[in-house]
């Protein structure tokens, strides 16, 4: 497992009691952590314009502030106990209350189980506000349990960290003000979906194109296309760009391989393909990714 820790502030009154790791689980593909973070904010704190490829929940230990998407044209308010969901490519903007500023923890997150466990909660894009049953129940009191577990303790096993991912996602579901408990309980909405991440799990470094995943699923390549746009929010070609990409940035940080070794270990038969498709991913080479990397300070 990979964790990387940064301290770091710079947006518009940012505090700097802040902490932030970021994983690596590019293998769990049900139901993944990217990042979790943790912000006391200074009023009027701002963050914003932002896009980002991932789901990202804010939940508000105390105090409040207001968030304004593509979709709201008014900020809401949002308090302590209540949380709100930013959905992929979707540009936001939030800010801390003058008098009362939040301090709030994010997690940024993915997976083919995400639909169900957020429309479980009554999220979608056009509500994007979390509010529960109960502002002071023991539920309550586990969501921000299962957060501040994985916050205090970054470096456990994967297994800790994604276990109480799911049950901060249960108690975040019980306790929800509107719920659908037949979603969370239904299976992945398609086999096919379900197979394809798996052949490209255990195959990247083989396939030579996406028709030959629509091929293995026995499925045209343009429905499985538009199935992977629907839940995961990327093409077929870019699903698999991105999965060889985490993989190399596994190799990046926990190996001595060169460059063209760890392209060619990732299924780029042409190290200047695989230099190109890193840039575009990650803004830098995998040279400067790797150093800045290596020289992230430590959290102990």
């Amino acid at each position: 497992m990979t964790v990387s820790f940064i301290r770091a502030s710079g947006e518009k009154g940012a505090s700097f009691s802040m902490a932030n790791y970021v994983f690596n689980f590019n293998e769990c593909q049900d139901l993944t952590l990217v990042e979790i973070g943790s912000q006391k904010c200074d009023p009027l704190y701002s963050f914003g314009p932002f896009i980002r490829n991932e789901y990202i929940f804010h939940y508000i230990i105390s105090g409040k502030g207001y968030v304004t998407n593509y979709r709201t044209a008014n900020p809401l308010e949002i308090k302590a106990g209540e949380g709100f969901l930013i959905e992929p490519n979707c540009k936001h903007i939030y800010n801390a209350d003058e008098k009362n500023p939040w301090h709030y923890i994010w997690i940024v997150f993915k997976g083919l189980t995400v639909h169900q466990y957020i429309t479980s909660c009554g999220l979608s894009k056009d509500q994007p506000v979390y509010y529960p049953k109960s502002y002071d129940t023991q539920t309550a009191q586990k969501i921000k349990e299962h957060l501040f577990a994985i916050l205090d303790s970054p470096h456990q096993t994967k297994p800790y960290i994604l276990g109480h991912l799911h049950l901060f996602f249960d108690a975040l579901i019980l306790n929800a003000s509107i719920q659908n408990m037949h979603t969370v309980n239904s299976p992945l909405s398609n086999i096919y979906l379900t197979e394809a991440v798996r052949y490209i799990r255990f195959h990247y470094k083989d396939i030579s194109s996406v028709e030959e995943i629509s091929e293995f699923c026995n499925v045209s390549r343009s429905h499985l296309t538009r199935l992977f746009k629907e839940y995961l929010h990327v093409s077929l070609q870019d699903y698999l760009i991105q999965y060889r990409l985490g993989k190399a940035q596994e190799l990046l940080m926990n190996s001595d391989d060169s460059i063209s070794e760890i392209a060619y270990q990732v299924g780029y038969q042409n190290e200047t393909n695989f230099l190109r498709a890193f840039k575009k991913k990650c803004n830098v080479t995998p040279s400067q990714w790797r150093k800045e990397r290596w020289n992230f300070p430590s959290n102990k």
